[in-house]
């Protein structure tokens, strides 16, 4: 709980300083070049998946297993899990720096972004050290070094790249791009440099340099994971790149596409995302509670710990997606001053509780060690998404576009919950965790309409906590949350005797 409480409220605070950042660059640059510059960032990711593949999680698995089962110093698994990334950055940034103008002229259709590609190419490395740190910290529960790193690199970056843009003005979309990527260069360096002090003041025990008796292990868990990233980001990223050019085919001018496709990607899909960070935060706590449990054998408890995070995930998602979608809108209207960016809000505001369940599971299954499982069902649902995409938005342009987040959001859920239930037996409890709820947020968020619907118009963030005492007090009322709950976490906070 005070990992959860620390990075939760670091997430809350990059999340709001992102979201104002985000404002100020669709100020800066336009719909079309934030378009421009997601997928730019698209490319991108292709080679960073290569860079951090299977990194994190092997790194938390292994520093919290291997001393249990075989009795390793954490010290010695960390220098293998290192000497992993480094391997992994390094040659991810070369064969970045290598392909940059032709992923530049072929996929973006865009030659002068391949001097951004390059200049991204040596954040790899220090990327590739991050996320090791980051899992290591992750497998400690450090969540106060977490949150530093996390809150520094964003402060770092922000300034940077405002440093950056009051010295020169962009005088083109591309140019805008270069001094972001020049920007994310310094902060990825800034982060390895702060993540590396820090864990050298760990002064993890350590016996003797390097064994590669463990690198059997490490790849067990990497290799699945990164193999997996791998195929899903290159279906991720070709998917991306189709978008503007079926946008294209629809009659649109190739500024009006990448508009389109920026108001989607870079300013509805945040909005979207944003409530839910207490979720992101959770489940990636669940991945060493979840390891360390099943590596117990507590089933017991394990089942306990699932059935609550599933609970509480459509409890909060069914609130979040009700209040987007009546207050999205006017959302949309005062953080990018777009009625276009308010309608998407809206219209895909229904789709929220599947995309937190589906943060929620994919923990799940990580820590219970069914990486593969989560690998093949990711891989099917890009494949099957980029199908879409080429099939679909030439012929319905954005409309066929929101159904493809609709289809891949919805299949992605199910066939990871399926598996979650074969493994553990896992179910849903329909009245108590959907039906009760359901009800519950329909009725708290209604009310004030019905009750003072000029009070309820004129002052938005009045009415939205209205609904939300509602929505708790009526949770209360159908058993949804139960006072044995509510002790529960209130026992979290209290010091153990």
């Amino acid at each position: 709980m005070r990992n959860t409480l620390i990075l939760t409220g670091a997430s809350l605070l990059l999340r709001i300083l992102a979201m104002g950042f985000q404002i100020l660059l669709s100020r800066w640059i336009g719909a079309a070049g934030i378009g421009l510059y997601e997928l730019l960032m698209s490319a991108y990711g292709l080679a960073a998946a290569v860079a951090v593949s299977g990194v994190r999680l092997s790194t938390t698995r292994l520093v919290l297993e291997l001393p249990l089962q075989k009795g390793w110093a954490r010290g010695n698994v960390m220098l293998l899990c290192l000497g992993y990334s480094l391997l992994l950055g390094v040659g991810a940034a070369a064969l970045l720096w290598m392909g940059s103008d032709l992923a530049a002229q072929k996929w973006l259709d865009a030659p002068a972004l391949g001097r951004c590609l390059r200049t991204l190419a040596f954040s790899l490395p220090c990327m590739a050290v991050s996320a090791c740190v980051g899992g290591c910290f992750s497998a400690l529960r450090h969540g106060g070094r977490t949150a530093v790193l996390q809150v520094s690199e964003f402060l770092f970056h922000a300034g940077m790249t405002a440093l950056l843009f009051f010295r020169q003005t962009p005088h083109s979309p591309e140019a805008a791009c270069l001094l972001l990527c020049k920007s994310a260069l310094c902060s990825e360096v800034f982060s390895a440099v702060l993540g590396s002090v820090f864990f050298r003041a760990e002064r993890l025990e350590r016996r003797g340099g390097i064994s590669l008796s463990a690198a059997p292990d490490l790849l067990a868990i990497a290799v699945p994971d990164a193999v997996g990233s791998w195929i899903r980001s290159g279906l991720v990223t070709a998917k991306h790149m189709l978008i503007p050019k079926g946008l294209r085919k629809t009659g649109i001018d190739a500024m009006g596409a990448l508009a389109a496709y920026g108001v989607i990607q870079g300013m509805t899909l945040p909005v979207l995302t944003f409530p839910s960070i207490l979720l992101g935060t959770v489940s990636g706590l669940l991945i060493p509670e979840i390891a360390e449990r099943n590596a117990r054998g507590e089933l017991a408890r394990l089942r306990s710990i699932l059935r609550q995070v599933l609970h509480l995930t459509l409890l909060f998602s069914f609130f979040a997606a009700a209040a987007l979608a009546v207050w999205g809108g006017a959302l949309g209207q005062r953080l990018y001053r777009s009625a276009e960016a308010g309608r998407y809000i809206r219209l895909l505001a229904p789709l929220t509780p599947l995309m937190y369940l589906d943060t929620a599971v994919d923990g799940m299954l990580k820590g219970l060690g069914l990486q593969t499982a989560s690998m093949r069902i990711n891989i099917l649902d890009a494949a099957l998404s980029l199908l879409l995409v080429w099939q679909l938005i030439p012929r319905r342009g954005v409309g066929g576009y929101l159904i493809i987040l609709y289809f891949s959001e919805t299949l992605n859920f199910l066939l990871s919950y399926r598996r979650l239930f074969r493994h553990a037996g896992l179910k849903v409890e329909l009245y108590r965790s959907v039906l009760a709820p359901v009800l519950s947020v329909c009725a708290a968020v209604l009310t004030p309409f019905l009750l003072a619907p000029t009070l309820a118009k004129s002052h938005p963030l009045l009415s939205f906590f209205a609904a939300g005492g509602g929505y708790f007090a009526l949770l209360r009322l159908f058993g949804s949350v139960t006072g044995r709950e509510l002790r529960y976490f209130r026992r979290l906070f209290q010091k153990e005797p």
